[in-house]
């Protein structure tokens, strides 16, 4: 597994802004900048971030530290100094139940779908190569309105294949307005990196 470190807050959020999409993030309480209530908080109001998992990481344990980081959405909380056993387990933990939420793992899928778990990797493909061609229409043409009904389209593959994510994420509507044009382009990138997480997921796993 990757390990990838920021220095504060601030550029943990920078990371974040330029594409880094961690499976999980550690992140101290008390940091330079922002802190990791602050950082934590702009994350989760950030509707392309808002899925990733962040464990808090203190050297107090008192109620209202507690409180205040699963307020902001912390879904695990480590103390200092660590405890390696307790400190793998949370993180295990965390990162089983965060995938869950975001994919149906492979062997649900060619179950539910009767299938191998070779062919929905196969079709996982398949979509990711959708997704990179719809993308570059979009930005020749400018317009994601125009592409809706592909976009629809690779939602309900998305959707099929248990990228639950992703097929949130591609939830455009007409009425969207000026906006759907932005808002797709953007939905379009960030599904196209969530399909390629999931597929090297679903090939570790198949």
């Amino acid at each position: 597994m990757e390990v990838v470190e920021a220095s504060d807050g601030e550029e943990a959020w920078s990371l974040l802004q330029d594409g880094l999409r961690p499976s999980l993030c550690c992140c101290d309480l008390v940091m330079p900048k922002l802190d990791g209530v602050g950082l934590l908080r702009r994350v989760k109001a950030d509707r392309f971030l808002q899925f990733i998992p962040f464990v808090m990481i203190s050297s107090s344990a008192d109620r209202e530290s507690v409180t205040g980081a699963v307020g902001a959405g912390a879904v695990g909380f480590i103390v200092k100094p660590y405890a390696m056993a307790a400190t793998s387990r949370t993180l295990e933990k965390v990162l089983r139940e965060s995938q869950g939420s975001l994919a149906e793992p492979v062997a649900s899928v060619a179950r539910r779908l009767g299938i191998s778990k070779a062919e929905v990797t196969r079709l996982m493909h398949k979509l990711e190569a959708e997704v990179s061609a719809c993308l570059d229409l979009v930005k020749e043409g400018g317009v994601a309105s125009a592409q809706l009904p592909e976009i629809k389209r690779i939602q309900g593959s998305c959707a099929l294949l248990g990228l639950k994510h992703c097929a949130n994420l591609l939830r455009l509507q007409p009425e969207d307005g000026p906006s759907l044009d932005e808002t797709g382009l953007v939905s379009l990138r960030e599904v196209k990196l969530q399909v390629s997480l999931a597929l090297e997921f679903a090939m570790q796993e198949a």
